[in-house]
């Protein structure tokens, strides 16, 4: 059975190749839903200062009614990016060892089906579910970040501090806060994310919480109250 990482439909933004750097091609990846927040790669290992990147199995084909197979073999994540003007890319190194390139000639924000499979060191793939399930079993609930969000959340100080920052930044967000539940929804509101669960999970919406939430917090509190922040 195939364990597949990461499917679906991709544009061409970029294929490079040279003797010494080897080939390698960059896709635009679609922003819908969850993925508008986060780069679906940012849990994966990019290569760099001489160390190996995730490497998957990758199958590429045309989006035509009759697909075509561009590429199927071994890559190497060389690494993702975000930005205004091109939204979230991905870059991999490929394992091409004949001539030319195998993306040569197919054409910038040509649509193309794309299915990933990660690689172990034994080649072998990786349910990316099952590894998630067991590092997370692994915590004890103090250790992780959705346990901290939920503790914050009940604190009378931190209701305090949520309110008034509603007040200074003019925030549109329905105050102000009073309760465990209306914490909660500043939260979420602050961090772009529908859960506290998903700040066990890597991504822009971690650093979100501790750059909106927790350390304005923790300054705030040292001014104003003896109380424990969580």
């Amino acid at each position: 059975m195939t364990i597949v990482a990461w499917n679906g439909m991709v544009t061409m933004h970029k294929a490079d190749w040279g003797d010494e750097a080897g080939s390698t091609v960059t896709f635009r990846l679609p922003m819908t839903k969850m993925e508008d927040r986060r780069n679906p790669f940012e849990s994966f290992t990019k290569r760099r200062k001489g160390k190996a990147g995730t490497r998957f199995f990758m199958a590429v084909t045309t989006a035509q009614d009759d697909p075509q197979a561009i590429y199927n073999d071994e890559v190497m994540l060389a690494g993702w990016n975000d930005s205004q003007s091109t939204g979230h890319t991905v870059k991999f190194w490929l394992c091409n060892d004949r001539m030319g390139h195998p993306f040569e000639g197919y054409s910038r924000k040509e649509e193309m089906a794309l299915a990933l499979s990660e690689l172990d060191d034994d080649n072998e793939p990786i349910d990316q579910k099952m590894r998630d399930r067991v590092e997370q079993g692994t915590k004890r609930p103090s250790e992780r970040l959705s346990y901290v969000a939920a503790m914050l959340c009940k604190g009378v100080s931190f209701h305090e501090w949520c309110t008034q920052r509603l007040e200074d930044q003019e925030i549109p967000f329905c105050g102000p806060v009073t309760s465990e539940q209306s914490a909660r929804e500043y939260m979420l509101h602050e961090c772009g994310i529908d859960s506290r669960a998903e700040l066990d999970e890597p991504g822009q919406h971690v650093q979100l919480f501790h750059d909106q939430i927790r350390k304005p917090y923790l300054v705030w509190i040292g001014e104003h109250s003896e109380e424990p922040p969580f």
